[in-house]
């Protein structure tokens, strides 16, 4: 029997002493000793950091708050980010607090842009401006505009301007600006070969040579779903991508007739959401659908499950604009009912970086606690070292979220048609994947392979990334019938096109993540929360260790070299017949309370049978601040006891934990998930999820 606890606390005493440094991406302030300086009244200064000599705690913050002080952000160690003038600082009550600061406008300029030197001061760059608040939006870009800073866009907490390179210490003097970082360019994540390595007239083209693996769904397992009638039904999925289609729901392709919930234009100047380019609509299929043009034989994933169409190609710039307030149109999908969110498009630039996007995603699902959202982990996957390995550090944002489910490309197993050459007769290969083992194989030949354009983690921060794969090689999906789009990897027939990416991934990821939710709902909990689909998702999928190549080291070019996770594959190959496979749950914690600091979550249940125990804790991280130097700010423990050992994890950077170990029939097994420090919690506390298993 299946146990589900929804909170279960229990006070414990931490050692809480005062933080030694305050850690940005800039520099790192040395605190300890530091005693406050007087603060005088008169200053115009209007943003701080407050160090505490503990722990910051929710009686901390409403003292501030009820002096009339904003709190914006958190800093590690200790600090919070908060505004109002001097007058209220000088106020303030020293007794908690370890040292106070100025908020310098040199901490708020990305390192990502580089040393601002006279020689490149002419330069002109396009940046990105965040604001700690969108109150103060108008104002911020008046005074931008009377600085001669040209103001391309603003949305919310979001300013894309132009300006030369000796403006952008200018602009962060700013009130109001919280960070200044380079504006990168966002496009479908699709790995875009050459011409000339994409197979021409290879396949029939009336499915006689279609065998069930070539949507990728068979690698994944989805038919342990289908068979037990989990399609999706019921659930929404919100894509944001080129569009979908014609973007009209009465003349739509017939493998989506009746799926569409909702569609929206939110491209710059869009007017539609149909899809001229043909990603999303490839992407579409993929998540839902049906298949009625090959009649059932190519499906997407949770073919029965409805969509939220977000079309974000512009007509302007000819590509895909990305909203500069996303969580606007995340709300807009949420609103519609969409409970997951898939995302094929990403920056291919400042790898592992967390920026604006990134934390925007965070904020969202912060905010909305049951909405997980999906992202491609990118295509930037190369060995430049020529090692025979891929090289480390190739995320980009926002697939550098840490609550996004951000998803690497695993092999597809299809001889069929799209690439078929060896990697090393590519056309890149000589630049990007140029000795072997690499070079000898193709890219979907083996289900336990990586694609070697995949992008790997970890992040700047030294986070796991991606959270898992899937199949991302020759997937075939639906072609967008709109005149003049993009044939991707070569046209099937007329209804489907290849193509491949992280891209392709995602949206498979998304459907098993619905069929996750599904599940869950049905047999287990009614409203799950997108902590725990993650959990779920990520403690069901498939250790790919050691790889395509074998186990023979890193000379040798082993394409994994650790056991999961890892900054490779995450947590492994998304796997749907594991996640139908609720049996071999022994114990499931949605807790929406969550934890304090200081306080422990326990529960001790009993192996039902003797096999691999394997314990996942998944929380949704407050978003951290874009100039700290970790992401993560709630920080979580989980211990599991067992008859003859405890495990236990203490990692500061991710906010998720696994555990496994072999267990004995009959044995006892406690759980134990701490608050060591959570500064940004909701009314003090941080939710989480758990899934124990054995496998």
């Amino acid at each position: 029997m299946i146990k589900i606890a929804l909170a279960l606390t229990t006070l414990v005493a931490l050692s809480v002493n005062a933080g030694t440094q305050i850690q940005l991406r800039s520099q790192t302030i040395q605190t300890a000793g530091m005693i406050s300086a007087s603060v005088d009244p008169s200053s115009n200064q209007s943003e701080w950091m407050i160090q505490f000599k503990n722990h910051v705690t929710e009686k901390n913050k409403k003292a501030l708050k009820q002096l009339g002080l904003k709190v914006f952000s958190y800093l590690p160690e200790d600090t919070l980010v908060v505004g109002g003038s001097a007058r209220l600082i000088a106020a303030l009550n020293l007794s908690e607090i370890q040292t106070i600061l100025p908020f310098r406008s040199e901490y708020k300029i990305s390192v990502d842009l580089g040393s601002l030197a006279k020689v490149t001061s002419d330069h002109v760059q396009t940046v990105l401006l965040s604001l700690f608040q969108n109150s103060d939006l108008d104002r911020v870009v008046s005074e931008l505009k009377q600085k001669n800073i040209l103001v391309q866009n603003a949305q919310g907490t979001a300013i894309v301007a132009t300006l030369k390179r000796s403006q952008i210490a200018v602009a962060a003097t700013i009130s109001g600006v919280e960070h200044v970082q380079p504006f990168h360019v966002i496009e479908p994540l699709h790995y875009k070969f050459q011409e000339s390595d994409i197979v021409r007239g290879f396949a029939a083209g009336d499915y006689s040579d279609i065998n069930g693996s070539e949507s990728g769904t068979r690698v994944m397992n989805f038919e342990s779903a289908w068979t037990q009638n989990f399609l999706g039904q019921n659930q929404v999925v919100g894509m944001a991508d080129t569009g979908l289609d014609s973007g009209n729901t009465q003349a739509i392709h017939q493998d989506f007739a009746s799926a569409v919930k909702s569609g929206y234009a939110v491209g710059m100047f869009g007017k539609t959401w149909a899809d001229p380019m043909g990603h999303g609509t490839h992407v579409a299929g993929s998540v839902l659908g049906r298949g009625t043009a090959s009649a059932g034989r190519l499906k997407g994933g949770a073919y029965a499950a409805g969509m939220v169409a977000q079309g974000m190609w512009s007509p302007i710039l000819n590509n895909l604009s990305v909203p500069s307030d996303l969580g606007k149109m995340f709300s807009q999908a949420y609103a519609d009912g969409a409970r997951v969110h898939t995302n094929s498009w990403g920056a291919a630039a400042n790898f592992g970086a967390y920026e604006k996007m990134a934390a925007t995603v965070d904020q969202v699902m912060f905010d909305k606690e049951d909405l997980l959202i999906i992202f491609a982990a990118g295509n930037s996957g190369v060995d430049k070292n020529r090692d025979g390995r891929i090289d480390p550090n190739s995320v980009g944002t926002p697939g550098t979220a840490k609550n996004a489910l951000t998803v690497g490309a695993s092999e597809n197993v299809t001889t069929t048609g799209g690439i078929q050459k060896k990697i090393g007769e590519l056309g890149s290969a000589k630049d990007n994947w140029p000795v072997p083992p690499i070079t000898l194989s193709t890219i979907s030949d083996h289900q336990d392979g990586i694609a070697m354009f995949s992008s790997r983690g970890p992040t700047a921060d030294g986070r796991i990334k991606p959270d898992v794969v899937a199949p991302g090689t020759n997937i075939l999906s639906v072609k967008s019938q709109q005149p003049g789009a993009n044939v991707l990897w070569g046209e099937y027939n007329p209804n489907y096109v290849w193509s491949g990416g992280t891209s392709m991934s995602a949206p498979l990821v998304a459907g098993a993540a619905t069929i996750a939710r599904q599940v869950l709902m049905a047999k287990l909990v009614p409203n799950p929360s997108a902590a725990l689909v993650k959990a779920y998702v990520l403690q069901t999928a498939t250790e790919m260790f050691p790889g395509q190549y074998g186990q023979g080291g890193a000379s040798q070019g082993q394409e994994i070299l650790t056991l999961r996770p890892n900054n490779d594959e995450g947590y492994g190959r998304v796997n749907v017949a594991q996640i139908m496979g609720t049996e071999a749950v022994i114990f499931m914690a949605d807790n929406r309370t969550g934890v304090a600091t200081g306080e422990t979550f326990s529960k001790t249940v009993t192996a039902s049978k003797a096999g691999r125990l394997v314990v996942n804790l998944v929380w949704t991280d407050a978003p951290g601040s874009l100039n700290a130097a970790k992401a993560l700010v709630n920080d979580l423990d989980m211990s599991v006891v067992l008859p003859n050992k405890t495990l236990s994890s203490n990692d500061q950077i991710n906010n998720h934990v696994f555990a496994q170990s072999d267990i004995e029939a009959g044995a006892a097994v406690t759980i134990n998930v701490t608050g060591v420090n959570v500064p940004m919690g909701k009314s003090g506390k941080q939710p989480f999820a758990v899934v124990v298993s054995i496998q």
